[in-house]
């Protein structure tokens, strides 16, 4: 019976969350996380501000709590993609399409509405996916780069009501990272060699 009841309370509080979640993004449609109030949300989600305090302490980490959902679901899709041996492209298709679904979202997150900055982006990104001690200072550059470029890719293919396929944004972003820039254009401009 206890057992039972921690299943209920876990379900609770998960729902909650995703009610807290989906009131701050349908907020942050309209106007900055920073004059957005707690009570909003609350009213939005349709719970008691004692409610959201039990389980954060500001706006700003329901936000982050956002990114850390987001952040954990691509890097699934990579663990994924990497169990089935897939390529890269298709494991940037992967994510891509990820992001695609979740496009209203994606599209407040990147916005100047929300919490953090490009730069930030890039290293909640990057950390994800390199050990800096690893790559060294030079190769957090490198990673920094492509962070920056994906994350501009992105923002400009969402915006896009009749976007290209993410196939292609996925060839295209991988033929960056690959090959360089100049690989890139020639890519794009269909003169690739």
């Amino acid at each position: 019976m206890e057992n039972m009841q921690k299943k209920a309370d876990g379900r609770r509080v998960k729902m909650t969350k995703m009610l807290l979640k989906e009131s701050l993004i349908d907020l942050m449609k309209k106007k900055s996380i920073h004059v957005i109030s707690i009570k909003e949300i609350c009213e939005g989600a349709d719970v008691n501000r004692s409610t959201f305090y039990r389980h954060y302490d500001t706006q700003y980490d329901l936000y982050d709590d956002i990114i850390d959902d987001i952040a954990l679901d691509i890097y699934d899709v990579y663990l994924g993609c990497a169990n089935e041996g897939l390529t890269v492209t298709l494991l940037l298709t992967q994510i891509l399409h990820y992001i695609e679904d979740n496009r209203e979202k994606f599209l407040v997150i990147l916005s100047d509405n929300g919490n953090i900055s490009l730069g930030e982006t890039y290293n909640r990104i990057t950390d994800r996916f390199i050990n800096r001690d690893h790559v060294g200072e030079l190769g957090a550059y490198v990673a920094q780069f492509i962070a920056a470029g994906m994350t501009s890719v992105l923002w400009t293919w969402l915006n896009k009501e009749n976007r290209r396929p993410a196939e292609e944004i996925a060839a295209l972003i991988n033929s960056l990272m690959r090959n360089g820039l100049k690989r890139a254009v020639d890519f794009a401009l269909g003169t690739e060699v």
